[in-house]
């Protein structure tokens, strides 16, 4: 299949990201390694974390805040389209309708200009800046039916509602050009 067959197929893309530290191989809730699911290991977890050279990452409210401010303005700046989004302490997830730019770009982008502003926090509050704000790697997550577009916003929607946020709490939700 070539790429513009790929992409007119393409219903949303769901990205999941989590910040440095707190979701590791061997995590009791699973994990990805080298394209397989591995379940719970906590020998495995042990040792990853035992070889962290800096302090997992969790943001606090005011950087939630921060991050999300962060990525609605590259929305906006760019028009990527999004059909829900949260930002909790320790993960995020966007769902994007299908777009003309390069998903990866599109995450690099959102977790540079987001790791900046809460390196840039941490320094302005004295606080340890570390290594990394987010998980090495992307995790796209490509849609190809209504029916799991359809779960994927409700998921990200029932995130927010969980820590009583509305179901879309940010002005950039909705944000889809109408290509």
């Amino acid at each position: 299949m070539n790429r513009d067959t790929h992409a007119m197929a393409t219903h949303g893309i769901h990205w999941i990201a989590t910040t440095f530290g707190t979701w590791l191989h061997g995590d009791p809730r699973g994990s990805w390694r080298d394209g397989k699911l591995l379940g719970p290991d906590p020998f495995l977890e042990a040792a990853i974390q035992s070889r962290m050279t800096a302090d997992a990452m969790a943001l606090s409210e005011e950087e939630i805040s921060l991050v999300a401010k962060t990525f609605g303005e590259a929305v906006i700046e760019h028009s990527w389209p999004v059909y829900a989004a949260t930002v909790h302490p320790t993960h995020t997830h966007i769902v994007f309708a299908p777009m003309r730019d390069d998903i990866a770009k599109v995450i690099a982008t959102l977790k540079k200009r987001s790791a900046n502003i809460v390196m840039e926090h941490h320094r302005k509050q004295g606080k340890p800046v570390g290594r990394s704000l987010w998980t090495e790697g992307q995790f796209p997550v490509f849609i190809f039916d209504e029916r799991h577009l359809e779960n994927a916003i409700a998921y990200v929607q029932e995130h927010n509602l969980r820590v009583g946020r509305r179901v879309d709490p940010y002005p950039w939700i909705g944000h889809v050009p109408p290509w």
